[in-house]
């Protein structure tokens, strides 16, 4: 070959090395301007529904799994969910730099007794690590909120269980078949059976959901939006809460509500205290039976009192448009010495549930809504004993206290200063 030949060979190797380089190089960013466009479409829809679902009516479903229904492959990969789930969480946990964590890991170090060992994280999918990503660094957050507000706090702890998992996507990381009563999990066998599909209707619009694990099984926390539906009521009421009556209203409407500790529960707490101070382990297998008993004897208990505390908030938010409350201290009257009658109420959970309504609009717990006098606007102090209303200054006299409160409270809800709580 002479030296003519030898060039132009050179020639058309190089011409081709640039042709292929000049090719990838518009591959690569054709495929970064489809990328961009993709995220900004992304972007601009969860914006819109975002946007869409400000003015709508959410609430959350509890559907239960029909446990007798699923078969060894599927039991055996719920099992491994949550159990991969606490590796990933304390995993993230243990990072140096959290924020900067990359969820797209599959295996983790777990400590078993001294050591450390790799675990495969198999079952989990990427949204559900990026999903448990998320919520730590929202934890941290929300830590960090706390603690410029003057309050103490530590750092995240280390998780002994996992309880719930999160499924972000309806379409993708589940799936719900109405005609058959089923739901399918991303990586599941197959689809579960559930119970309680009936309270879903055509009209309400899916986020997402949660598949949790529960003493007495699985459930599905199904996130749903629907358009708000008006209300006849006209009426307004003020609500007062207390420990001789739990609720009452200022239309005259008490309610008393009292679940004490079941005799599972008590049989249950007696069991597993007498067996720790026998032997004095808690890392047995028996000792895990009995604090799985004892939780599903609590848990039986927590539905009677939600089901109380549901079927009263009902009623108010059926009945009433305006709903007046006190912001009151009720973790400040358990410490107290009404620890037990706050313990068996359900006031904690009616006044978190009313917070949640926007018909509901919260004054501050400093108002004297029991002392001031609804004539002359002073404060007579009454002991707790004395169930009537009686001012020193002008002789004003209400028969019964906790109606006049209600009654001052409902007065205050309509001062903008007195406003503590307002959903938006």
């Amino acid at each position: 070959m002479d030296a003519e030949h030898l060039v132009r060979h050179v020639w058309y190797l190089l011409f081709y090395i640039n042709t292929c380089i000049r090719d990838s190089n518009y591959t690569v960013f054709l495929h970064t301007i489809s990328m961009e466009t993709n995220n900004k479409s992304i972007k601009q829809k969860r914006n819109e529904t975002k946007e869409r679902r400000k003015n709508m009516h959410c609430r959350v479903f509890e559907l239960k799994v029909t446990k007798n229904k699923l078969n060894r492959l599927t039991k055996e990969h719920l099992k491994m969910l949550f159990l991969e789930g606490k590796w990933f969480k304390n995993a993230v946990i243990a990072s140096d730099d959290i924020f900067q964590y990359s969820y797209n890991v599959d295996s983790v170090q777990v400590k078993v007794g001294q050591v450390f060992e790799n675990r495969s994280i198999v079952h989990l999918s990427s949204q559900m690590k990026q999903d448990f990503v998320a919520n730590i660094k929202q934890d941290i957050i929300n830590l960090a909120k706390s603690k410029s507000s003057g309050h103490k706090v530590g750092r995240l702890q280390f998780k002994s269980y996992c309880y719930s998992i999160p499924l972000r996507q309806y379409g993708s990381t589940f799936r719900i078949d109405y005609d058959n009563n089923t739901v399918t999990i991303q990586g599941l066998p197959r689809p579960m059976k559930v119970k309680g599909m009936k309270q879903l209707q055509s009209y309400m619009e899916i986020a997402n959901a949660k598949l949790i694990q529960k003493p007495s099984g699985y459930y599905l926390h199904i996130t749903t939006f629907s358009e708000p539906v008006e209300s006849d009521a006209v009426t307004a009421i003020g609500v007062d809460m207390g420990i001789a009556t739990n609720l009452t209203t200022s239309d005259g409407d008490k309610y008393n509500i009292s679940v004490p500790e079941s005799k599972a529960v008590l049989f249950r707490s007696r069991i597993k205290s007498r067996s720790y101070v026998k032997n004095g382990r808690n890392n047995t297998k028996n000792h895990y039976k009995r604090i799985h008993r004892l939780r599903t004897a609590y848990e039986k208990q927590n539905n009677i009192k939600q089901d109380l505390a549901n079927k009263t908030v009902h009623d108010l938010l059926r009945d009433n448009e305006y709903i007046a409350i006190q912001d009151e201290l009720i973790a400040g009257w358990h410490k107290g010495l009404f620890g037990k009658q706050v313990q068996h109420s359900c006031m904690g959970i009616i006044k978190a549930k009313l917070k949640n309504s926007s018909k509901t609009h919260v004054i501050k717990s400093s108002y004297p809504s029991t002392q001031l006098c609804p004539e002359c606007k002073k404060k007579t102090f009454h002991p707790l004993s004395k169930r009537s209303y009686d001012c020193n200054h002008c002789n004003y006299h209400h028969p019964d206290r906790d109606i006049k409160a209600a009654d001052t409270i409902l007065i205050a809800s309509f001062d903008p200063d007195n406003i503590v709580v307002q959903r938006k």
